[in-house]
This record gives C-alpha cells, sequence and structure tokens, in this order.
C-alpha cells in the first residue's frame, strides 16, 4: 500500500514538473510578414514556384522538447528520497527527491545540448501572389532574389 502511494505522489509530481516545462511559443513556426494573401507550410506537398523575397537566420531552442532528463533525474531523486527517514517523513522525503532531481535532470540535459541551432526562415511570393515561408536548416546555395520551387515544406533551386 505504501508503495503505491509513493509511486501516485512521485508520477502526479512529474507531471506537474512536466507541465510546468512545457514550451507554448514556437520560434521555427511560420510567420507572415506580408499585408497580402499567404499559404501556410503545413502541407506536404508541391505548392508552386517563386521568387525569394527574404531569408531570415533564427536561432531555434530545444528548449521543452527533451524531457528525458527530467524524468530520469526526478526517479533517481525519487529513489534516493525513499532511502531517508520514515512515515509520512519518508513520503515528504521522497516527494522533494522527486521534484529536486526532476529540476536537476532537466538542466543538466538542457546544458549539455548544443544550446540553439541555427534555422533559416525562407519567405517565398510564389507565382499567385501568395506568400509562403519555410523554416529550413540550410538554404545551401539559395539567396534573395532567386527563383526557387517550394515543396514539401522546402525551398530549392528551380530548374
Amino acid at each position: 500500500m505504501k508503495s503505491i502511494q509513493i509511486i501516485l505522489i512521485s508520477a502526479m509530481a512529474v507531471a506537474t514538473l512536466l507541465g510546468g516545462c512545457a514550451n507554448s511559443s514556437n520560434p521555427a513556426a511560420p510567420t507572415n510578414t506580408s499585408p497580402g494573401p499567404s499559404t501556410s507550410s503545413s502541407s506536404s506537398s508541391f505548392i508552386g514556384y517563386g521568387v525569394v523575397e527574404d531569408i531570415e537566420t533564427i536561432q531555434v531552442s530545444d528548449d521543452g522538447k527533451n524531457i528525458t532528463g527530467a524524468v530520469i533525474g526526478g526517479v533517481v531523486g525519487g529513489l534516493l528520497g525513499h532511502q531517508v527517514g520514515s512515515g509520512k517523513g519518508q513520503t515528504a522525503a521522497t516527494v522533494a527527491g522527486v521534484v529536486g532531481g526532476a529540476m536537476a535532470g532537466r538542466e543538466i540535459e538542457k546544458r549539455s545540448q548544443a544550446g540553439s541551432q541555427e534555422k533559416y526562415r525562407v519567405r517565398v511570393r510564389l507565382s499567385n501572389g501568395t506568400t509562403h515561408t519555410v523554416t529550413q536548416s540550410s538554404v545551401s546555395d539559395i539567396k534573395t532574389g532567386d527563383r526557387v520551387r517550394v515543396d514539401n515544406d522546402r525551398v530549392s533551386r528551380a530548374d
């Protein structure tokens, strides 16, 4: 019975921590800065041909996407906290261990990652007059003014 309580308390603590770690902003999401009509980059098919209007370099952080460190830290912290005291003191130590371990694990994972990645937000004025924005990891030899093809949320030189 006591181990079931510990598991439930640990699971609730981890769920609470993970809910607080959620990242609601998405810097890699497509944006439209043009006053004209636009399309979003959510489809995965041929969009059309157009001309590159702008290429913006952005930093995309993995913050909030990887929860492995928090989960492992919470489990280890809960196990270590469970070794302390007895009765309600042991339960409190277990919960404190889960919370502290999850926070420490998340911080360790965050510091061990490369930080943020460089991505490119490419805005293309399509032949039909709409603007389409795609975020991708490289632009190779594409530059502003080039004629391009937008296909599968990828901008490439038009043949």
